[in-house]
This record gives structure tokens, sequence and C-alpha cells, in this order.
């Protein structure tokens, strides 16, 4: 019995339930049981069958496509390479996805009329496109599937968590990952980093840039990736050194709703298509990654999914936090082995991308760890939310889109939803507008700190730790860093009294005061470059300095002296020559550069309209009406069709009539005995001269028995 006969004599029940399951294969313009059987049958509508298996099925279907190999009717009674039980749990799965029917008449058959169990035992038939698309030769059969792993090696314990560290850890998580993300575009605002050839930046800056933000490497790439996705950092308009540096609307957005920012970065690494432990790491020895840039190929070998690896890795770690339970934590390795349970043919196998994954989960606030056993791992009540919400925005997407079936996974769902973000602003703390700024000159912000004041301090000190709240350490070579613009004492003094909670302490002021009496010693002022100095012997030091010749100096006076260069540059030269200068004024017209935010290239989906919920009955009603079964015995001009009647002729061991076109367009007729039918190509037995021949589908004008 073919897969077309068995629809066609199908139980309701049998039908119905693979109708549901296989809402992808529908097509409203051509409701006929042929099209819908043709469809099943194709390499596409096979794989995607495939990969919603689970890894016991999966095993029991690779079983049944090795027997497939010998014989088309694989008996399941007494079968010494079958498992009964794992096999009558694992063929009702198969029937469902339209990839294995019963093939004898008293299993198969029910009528329109019968709504009757199936039988699992007798013979059964799998698609044949499944024998190409499973590791089914000898040589893949003696190595271990890459989703098998040895249950004994896993650490199955489960640890308790209490509630007040979740409470504390997911808030201290939420509050500290903002914080990362603002310093981390400030620093690029503040030091743009050198565009590569291929786009990215070298690992070594974002080395220097993890040093600076007391972050690990990947999650720095982590929050590079995301910043970029939310157009939050860009490369500067400049055709002689184009730089990553922050974009023009990047303080405005970082000061922006802290929970909507949070959901924004979220939903940025649900969908990020890279592997953060490839990008630190490198795809091969051969290949190197630069972090924001995109490979030219695939990172992920192997079987290829509907949906992207790293999105569907995500979301099914998400998945299986959630079903751990609050209050309890499982082993990284077990959480690992869980989701290749779920998703076997998941191109990320590896378990240095599941852990990767786990610790980004944590650093969102998404996850937690018991204080004695860091390597488990549990979800907050934030990650619950998200697993959950997730599960039902996916839910939401295939009414919409049925085409995400049978997997069911979509990237444009990959959303935080509203109840997510109403949980992290009730649990975010009121942000800080004064810090302590103490005698050993550090400033503590005891809570999360307005950008207003974290830009402020940015420009007197630096960054010394994050969390909920922000330790910076104010540092004289900052002070002379921002002084260098023109700013007087009694302005920087001002300006951190005004942030201060109490009075600014006596080694402050007087670090500010030498700062700027070291500063007045040497003053640059505008014109070319004019050097003003307080004592000629400043100067006679400055213009018997040879790293000054560039300025191309000319004295005019003791305490004078022109410069052939614009301020910028001259003041750059004496930095290098370790000469303090201080810019005599900084008013005038600066040049803003503009900032390019790099987004997607925007792609013209085309997609083809599907079977509603509300008229998915009435479809099946015309699926199983008699006209419809009678089409299913005619000829088709689609492609699909062609296949469907070719397995069948291969099947039945029946000649056809093949018009096939050439390269040209010129049409020929072919008669031949089909044998087999996979990969796109027909190959048999030609009956006018013995040969045999392989046939591309794509060139097959029509298919009809030979009379």
């Amino acid at each position: 019995m073919t897969f077309s006969q068995w629809l066609s004599h199908s139980a309701d029940a049998d039908f119905e339930s693979f109708v549901r399951t296989r809402r992808d294969l529908l097509q409203p313009e051509s409701p006929t049981m042929a099209a819908l059987a043709a469809a099943a049958s194709s390499r596409i509508g096979v794989s995607r069958g495939i990969e919603a298996l689970d890894a016991q099925t999966l095993e029991v279907f690779i079983s049944l496509a090795k027997a497939a190999r010998t014989k088309p009717e694989i008996e399941i009674t007494g079968n010494p390479h079958l498992d009964p039980t794992l096999t009558e749990a694992a063929l009702p799965r198969l029937r469902d996805l339209g990839l294995a029917w019963p093939a004898d008449e008293d299993a198969g058959a029910g009528g329109s009329g019968r709504s009757g169990g199936t039988a699992t035992a007798g013979v059964w038939k799998i698609q044949s496109e499944a024998i190409t698309l499973l590791p089914t030769s000898a040589a893949e059969s003696s190595r271990a599937y890459p989703w098998q792993i040895d249950s004994t090696s896993i650490d199955s314990s489960t640890a308790t968590i209490g509630q007040p560290l979740i409470h504390n850890s997911e808030q201290a998580a939420v509050a500290e990952v903002i914080s990362s993300l603002r310093g981390l575009v400030d620093e690029l605002a503040a030091s743009p980093i050198s565009r590569l050839t291929s786009g990215g930046i070298s690992k070594r800056d974002v080395s220097r840039l993890a040093r600076t933000l007391e972050l690990n490497l990947e999650q720095t790439i982590t929050l590079l990736q995301a910043a970029k996705s939310l157009h939050l950092i860009g490369v500067l308009d400049d055709a002689l050194d184009p730089q990553w540096t922050a974009a023009d609307d990047a303080d405005s957005v970082l000061a922006g709703d802290r929970a909507e920012l949070w959901a924004a970065l979220v939903g940025a690494w649900l969908r990020e298509l890279l592997d953060v432990t490839q990008l630190a790491a490198g795809a091969s020895e051969n290949e190197r990654l630069t972090v924001l840039t995109t490979p030219k190929k695939s990172l992920f070998k192997g079987y290829g999914l509907s949906v992207p690896a790293m999105p569907l890795l995500r979301f099914a770690v998400l998945s299986v936090l959630h079903d751990i339970g609050l209050g309890s934590a499982r082993s990284a390795g077990w959480i690992h082995a869980e989701v290749l349970r779920r998703h076997p043919l998941l191109p990320a196998h590896e378990f240095a991308m599941t852990e990767a994954v786990l610790h980004t989960c944590v650093t969102f606030g998404l996850a937690t760890t018991p204080l004695q056993q860091p390597d488990h791992f549990g979800p907050s009540r934030f990650g619950l939310r998200l697993a959950a919400g997730l599960d039902r925005a996916m839910a939401e997407h295939a009414k919409q889109d049925p085409s995400i079936l049978p997997l069911g996974v979509s990237v444009e769902a990959l959303t935080v939803p509203g109840d997510v973000i109403a949980a992290v602003t009730e649990g975010l703390g009121a942000e800080v507008d004064t810090v302590l700024i103490q005698s050993d000159l550090t400033a503590v912000a005891t809570g999360p700190i307005e950008p207003r004041v974290h830009h402020i301090l940015r420009k007197y000190a630096v960054v010394e730790a994050r969390g909920q709240g922000t330790v910076y350490r104010i540092d004289a070579e900052t002070i002379e860093d921002t002084m260098q613009a023109g700013l007087t004492p009694e302005e920087a003094l001002a300006e951190l009294a005004e942030i201060s909670a109490e009075e600014l302490p006596s080694t402050l002021e007087f670090l500010v005061q030498n700062t700027a009496s070291k500063l007045r010693r040497v003053r640059v002022a505008g014109a070319r470059a004019v050097l003003i100095v307080d004592d000629p012997v400043d100067l006679d030091v400055i213009l018997s300095d040879q790293a000054m010749m560039p300025a191309g100096l000319e004295r005019l006076a003791p305490t004078v002296a022109i410069s052939q260069l614009g301020p910028e540059r001259t003041m750059h030269l004496l930095e290098a020559g370790d000469h303090h200068a201080l810019l005599h004024s900084a008013a005038g017209p600066v040049r803003k550069r503009r900032v390019i935010t790099e987004s997607e290239p925007e792609v013209s989906v085309r997609r083809r309209p599907r079977v509603s919920d509300g008229h998915l009955g009435e479809y099946m009603r015309i699926l199983r009406s008699a006209p419809a079964a009678a089409a299913a015995q005619t000829s088709t001009d689609e492609p699909l069709g062609h296949m469907d009647r070719l397995r069948e002729a291969a099947e039945a061991k029946q000649r056809v009539l093949i018009r096939i076109a050439d390269s040209q367009g010129k049409e020929r007729t072919i008669e031949m005995l089909p044998a087999t039918l996979n990969a796109g190509r027909v190959r048999g037995v030609v009956t006018t001269t013995g040969a045999e021949a392989s046939l591309s589908v794509a060139r097959i004008v029509s298919v009809t028995p030979s009379p």
C-alpha cells in the first residue's frame, strides 16, 4: 500500500491526526489527496517531519530506515533489530508526521466511516527520502550518534535554591547587565575601535574591552552582538579610518526605561544566530572569526533545520529550565542531555555551547545557581515567565502561520512578553541621583545609577565594580584628560559637588587643583597653534624635543611660539613627548561625524497561503470526498505529483512513460522501470536500451503509466 493509498483509506481519527500534525503541508489552492501525499513524501516534507522527533523516536525511525534499504515493506513483529516496546511507542508519532504508515490492508483500512485505533504490528512502510537523510550506511552505523550521551557520566543530582537567593540574584543580574551594557557603549564612545576589513573588530580589542568592563570574553561578545542588533553602536562615516563607536542616539535609548531595555537586550540575544563560543575560539584552526561581522559560511555542519541552531538551542534551554521548576537546580550536563533528547538533530551538540547559554541566562537574570554548586542551574522567576510566555507566543504564531509546524518554533516570535517586563519593572529598585565620594577617591552609588550621573562620573573616574550598586575610582589621569578640554578647576569641582551626597573631601579638591596647576604651565591656543608658557625654560625644553619637529615651532617671544599645525595635532605631539599642556579654548564648532548603524538586509519572503483553523474541517472534508480520492489516481503536472507517481510505480514494479525536457527546452519521452527515488532524482532501467539512467525530477514534464 502506497502512502497516498493509505491516506485515502485510513481511519478518520488517523487521518485527522496526520492533518493537524502536518499543517505545514496543507495547500489551499490544491486540496487533493495526491498533492498532500506528494508534499509529505518530498525531501523537504520528510526533513521537516524528522526534525520534530525526539531522540527515542528518531532512533526507532533510523532502525526502520536501515531495514528499508533492503526491503520497502518492514516486518514489525518479530524483527530482531527493533525493540518491541520502543517501536510500539514510536509508530503512532511517525504515522502522525507522515513518515511511516501501515502497508497491509487490514492495518491501514478503515474507510471514512471508521474511527478505530491503529495497529502497531504487521507490515509498515516509510518515506524513501528518509533513507538518504538519516545515518543509515554501514560506516555511519558504526559510530555513536551525536545526541547519544553516556548516562553514567551525567550528574543527575538535584540541588535546592532558596527563594531569597533567587530574588536577590535575578534583580542583581538585571541591574548589572544594564549597567554593563551602558558601560560598553560608553567605552566605545570614548575609545572607538578600528573596524577590520572583514567588518568586525579583533579579539585583542574585545579582550581589552572585557578587562575594562571587568567581564569575561563571552559576556563581552554577547553584549557587543546585542548592542549591534539594537543599533546602539555603529561605524563612523570615515573612509580613511572607519571605527566602531556609539550611535548618535545611544544615550537617549540607554536612558530610557530599564525594563524595556532589558527586554530588548534579551530579545536580541534570543534571536542572535551566532554562537559565542565559536566567536571566542574560532570555528576551526584555519578559520578566524571576528566579532561584529557575519561569517561567510555556516558555522554548523550536518543536518540543517528549518529554525537556526542557536535560537532553537536557547529556546530549548529555557524550556528545560522551566520544567525543572522554581527552587530546584540540575547540573549543566543533565540539562545538555535533556536538550539533545528533545532535539537530537540540533547542530549545537557541543556541551560548551549549552554551558555558555546557561551562563548567559544567569547573566540576564533568567537562571540562578546554588551557592555551593555553581555547576547546577535553576530557573528564576523571570526565566519561568519568559519560557511560559514564549510557549504561548509560539502557539499564537502557529495559528497565524501554520508553516512553522510540526516543530512549532519561529525566530520571529522570540520576543519578551509584557508580563515579564512588568515583573522586571517591579523588581528593579529606583535609580540613585547622588553618590558618596569618599576620601580615598572612590565614589559609591548605593543602587542603580541614573545615566546622567553616570556620564558625569565617567568623565572623572573609571568603573571599579558593577552590580546593583556601582563603585567608581577617581583617577588623576582621567581628571587630566577631562581638564585638557579647557575645563577650569572650579567648573570640575562644581560638577562633582552637584552629584555628591556630602561635601567633597579635601583630597579630591587637592587632586583637581594640583592637576590644573600642572596643566597651566603650558597652554595651547587657537590660530594655527600658539604655545604660551609661564617659564621660558619650559619652551626651551619643547623646542629642543625631536618629537616636536613636525610642528615646525617658531619662537616669537621668550614665552610664546607658533606652530605650523592646528591645536589638536599640536596637542597630540605634546602628549607624545610627555609635555603636559592645557587646550586654551575648546569653544568652537566641532564637526560631528555621522555614525552608521548596521542593520540586516531586508529580505522579501514570499509566504504561501495556509489553511486557517476555521477552514480546517471543511478542508479535511474536501480531501476525504470521492472526487478527491479519484483525483489521486490521475496524473498531475506538479513536480510533487511526479514524485508520488514515480514512487508508486517503483513499489509496484510498473513501467511509466516519462516526458522530460533537456537544457534547451526540447522534450522527449522515455519508458522506464523506476527503482529508487530520492535526493530529487529518479533512478531506474530504460526499457528500450536496458541501461540504467538517473533523471532529475525538476526536468520531468509528465508521468503516465505505460500502456
